[in-house]
């Protein structure tokens, strides 16, 4: 007896890759499910506490970059606002401001008139650079290669560091890093309106999505794949395995897909604040330290009117002991529980995890991260922010998303037309 398929596509977790997935197969003309064995939303989703909103770290949308564009396609506009382009270091005890264009370059007091003049060489060759060439060297050689004296080393660590959410200068590849640097320089970053559960929400609009639906095994040769969750076995044309790290979905696929190590997923602890007032000055990163603190709220509205959310990141989680007080500290220069920035609310994340892994120099960077159909199934497709080679992050994840709806579509016979339109 020939068996047919429940739907056409089945889309396994329902994080920002997956419900971009299924809002894509969906709008190609494919019925789509989305399973979810907890909550949507994954890594980001948010809490609210008293009309305060916590991402799930300090989030950021790139505008211009590759999610955005996915977003366009979907229909989807997130509604934000930009955070000031100037920001504040700390160098040890000395303050000031962390150039990062040429206007904040000359009002900083952080290096001198030569290394000034070393610096806007830097950067103005930084943006006429094509990323793709450096992607056998890491983010450490490219930066000792600018040659940055020791001043400017860790002022350009510290811009690599507000662009990737990451401080693994060793092992990730400078392609990466370079084209986030150019992407915020040139279009800079959006904090959500009410963070980003407002996305997940219109994204989760436009597909079927079922909580509670936890998928223990997969199978497919070639025909219909077959999905097992706690009590029921699904038939689909084909899957997409959006389940976060890297370890995540090799835990569903039911054969190694021959990856081999992609390295550990990168960290870091956070402490989200609600407090009475917007404090001063806000927004601050440390030079000696892999620290950041910035006011999500406002700009973007995640908080009551006149009051605010900070949060503070070391990039790279130890431990709580290590770095809950670190975070604290962080938080006090920023401002936060000094006067009327008095702390009402506290979240604190010993480790989050900030993508599945890096684009590691050892692999070509972004061109050797595993592509979409690299599951080694036929009919199953696999996203998520370490999938594909365009950009980071958010970006990635959604840019995954979307190219692994458009192969499952193409898959799908009966559906390639439609696919055809949306990929155009």
């Amino acid at each position: 007896m020939t068996e047919t398929a429940d739907v056409d596509v089945i889309v396994i977790g329902a994080g920002l890759a997956g419900l971009t997935a299924g809002a894509t197969a969906a709008a190609g003309g494919a019925t789509t499910v989305v399973l979810e064995a907890h909550q949507s939303g994954g890594r980001a989703r948010t809490t609210g506490r008293e009309g305060f909103v916590f991402n799930m770290g300090a989030h950021a949308l790139f505008a211009g970059g590759p999610g955005s564009a996915v977003l366009r396609r979907l229909g989807v506009a997130p509604a934000g606002s930009r955070p000031p382009r100037q920001l504040l270091a700390l160098d040890g005890e000395r303050l000031g401001i962390l150039p990062s264009g040429p206007v904040t370059l000359l009002r900083s007091r952080l290096i001198g008139r030569r290394d000034k003049a070393r610096f806007a060489r830097i950067l103005g060759g930084i943006g006429r650079l094509d990323s793709r060439r450096f992607a056998d060297r890491s983010v450490a050689q490219f930066i000792a290669d600018t040659g940055a004296s020791a001043t400017l080393t860790p002022v350009l660590r510290a811009l690599v560091r507000t662009a990737t959410y990451c401080d693994e200068v060793e092992q990730s590849s400078a392609d990466a890093a370079i084209a986030q640097l150019q992407l915020a320089a040139r279009h800079g970053v959006r904090y959500l309106h009410g963070g980003w559960g407002p996305l997940l929400a219109s994204l989760g609009t436009r597909v079927e999505v079922r909580p509670g639906a936890a998928v223990r095994a997969l199978h497919s040769d070639g025909g219909l794949v077959e999905v097992f969750s706690d009590d029921r076995r699904l038939l689909a044309r084909s899957v997409i395995v959006a389940t976060g790290t890297p370890d995540a979905v090799r835990a569903v696929l039911p054969h190694d897909p021959g990856w081999g190590d992609l390295g550990a997923p990168a960290t870091a602890a956070c402490l989200d604040l609600a407090l009475a007032s917007p404090p001063q000055p806000g927004y601050l990163m440390a030079l000696d330290a892999p620290l950041f603190a910035t006011t999500q709220s406002p700009p973007g509205r995640q908080a009551p009117e006149g009051r605010a959310v900070l949060a503070v990141l070391r990039y790279g989680a130890r431990s709580a002991t290590q770095d809950r007080p670190q975070l604290e500290a962080m938080a006090a220069r920023a401002g936060a529980g000094s006067g009327a920035a008095d702390i009402v609310h506290q979240r604190f994340l010993a480790r989050m995890v900030v993508a599945g892994t890096v684009p590691a120099v050892t692999r070509g960077g972004l061109a050797g991260r595993p592509r979409v159909a690299d599951s080694g199934l036929p009919g199953v497709f696999v996203a998520g922010d370490w999938v594909g080679p365009d950009g980071l992050l958010a970006d990635a994840a959604m840019a995954s998303g979307y190219a692994a709806a458009l192969e499952a579509l193409r898959y799908s016979d009966r559906v390639a037309a439609p696919a055809a339109r949306l990929a155009g």
